[in-house]
């Protein structure tokens, strides 16, 4: 009999022991999931300066600045593929993207290549101060929501843990 009660005490340890570092785990994704967000954001405002570089020195349509975009812009927007369209490209990164963001970038996709050079360039700062905004605030509450997060991630798996021991 004691040594059945030792071998369901040593189940309940490693059930508990399992719990908490699922918490954990879940506590670490979630801050690399917020650093990603801030990060998208980064490569999107990286972005629009390439598009308004091109458009302005170059007055390159979109379709070829596409094409030569780098690599590492690219992959700070979320995409590690090539997009062929900036439609594509927000939709690949839609996950990391919050709603005004993401709303913001959907106007500037569907209005870009439609109007002159001199607008399009102007529509690009509009777009880059906005973004930046966004980004600004995301920065100053993103210690906040990584604390949060990984306490309510560390504190549930805890709390399970105890309800089922």
């Amino acid at each position: 009999m004691e040594q059945r009660m030792s071998w369901i005490f040593g189940i309940k340890l490693i059930g508990s022991a399992c719990l908490a570092l699922a918490g954990a785990l879940t506590a670490f994704s979630l801050r690399i999931y917020h650093r990603r967000r801030l990060d998208t954001l980064d490569g999107f405002i990286a972005l629009i300066f390439y598009i308004k570089g091109q458009v302005d020195c170059y007055a390159r349509p979109i379709g070829d600045i596409m094409y030569s975009l780098p690599p590492e812009i690219l992959r700070a927007c979320g995409c590690p593929g090539g997009a062929l369209t900036i439609e594509d490209l927000i939709e690949e990164s839609k996950i990391y993207l919050d709603r005004e963001s993401f709303r913001l970038l959907s106007s500037f996709a569907n209005e870009f290549g439609s109007i002159f050079r001199e607008e399009q360039t102007k529509r690009c700062d509009h777009y880059i101060g906005l973004l930046s905004e966004i980004r600004g605030g995301a920065a100053q509450k993103l210690d906040g929501e990584m604390r949060a997060g990984g306490a309510v991630c560390l504190c549930v798996a805890l709390g399970l843990a105890i309800l089922l021991w």
